[in-house]
């Protein structure tokens, strides 16, 4: 049975960065960082200046994952915010999850036994029926994928349907386009480097409830998350090739990024 905090702790988005930092060597914590944000972690103290339960729990996580997992996904679907945000830190007995909501000023942090986590990643990742009706268009523009990335749900709807129906006159994944029953899920592989954390490799979606695509994009995020991430689009490329991918095809490319 999984296990989290009763309390997560409850930060700034803005010093989560400076949060992750604690778990770095003693000399370099907090370095770097603005006044402001590590004002945000005064709350994971107790009043006799030791660290609280749960953050020695998470950041012991956090110290531990040399390869982290973040997932930003973005859909007409969420409610109340579209675009969701986690970090997931690796480690043999309790992983760190780092979890935000676009809009919102604060982070979640907590903890979860990581024998289930992968089931955790599973129900927060697209899993489309087994009807695989792959009848969605075989390209989709730069622009949309600029959209989601700066986190604007309503221009990414507009121009994935433009896209849609420009190319599919009748389908099903047009009418589902048109009724918002679509997600745009991103996974980045950290690794952990002297002077933070760099991406290794991305794995991009678009799906429908009948249909899932990978999406053919360079596009990674520039800086580590949970933050919203800057995105790069290559500039020469004003479509981008969607392939079609079963839902148990995903699951073997995710299977990998947390793999013992």
């Amino acid at each position: 049975m999984s296990t989290f905090f009763l309390s997560p702790l409850t930060l700034p988005t803005a010093s989560v960065p400076a949060f992750i930092a604690l778990a770095g060597p003693e000399d370099s914590a907090r370095e770097g960082f603005s006044g402001q944000a590590q004002m945000g972690l005064d709350t994971i103290y107790e009043a006799d200046g030791q660290l609280r339960a749960q953050a020695r729990e998470a950041l012991a996580a956090i110290r531990e994952a040399d390869a982290p997992l973040s997932h930003l996904s973005l859909s007409p679907r969420f409610h109340p915010n579209p675009l969701r945000s986690f970090c997931y830190f690796f480690a043999a007995e309790q992983s760190a999850i780092v979890q935000t909501a676009g809009g919102s000023e604060t982070a979640e942090v907590f903890c979860h036994k990581s024998q289930d986590l992968p089931r955790f990643i599973a129900e927060r990742s697209p899993f489309p029926s087994q009807k695989n009706r792959f009848d969605g268009p075989k390209r989709i523009s730069s622009a949309f994928l600029e959209a989601v990335h700066r986190g604007d749900v309503e221009d990414a709807q507009r121009i994935l349907y433009e896209d849609v129906s420009s190319e599919k006159k009748r389908s099903s994944f047009l009418r589902q386009v048109r009724e918002g029953q679509w997600e745009y899920h991103t996974w980045t592989q950290w690794e952990r480097t002297t002077d933070g954390y760099r991406a290794r490799q991305t794995i991009s979606t678009l799906s429908v409830p009948s249909a899932l695509y990978l999406v053919e994009s360079s596009s990674i995020p520039t800086f580590f998350p949970p933050l919203m991430p800057s995105f790069t689009v290559a500039e020469d490329k004003t479509t981008i090739p969607l392939s079609r991918c079963t839902r148990t095809e995903l699951w073997s490319q995710l299977a990998r990024f947390f793999a013992a």
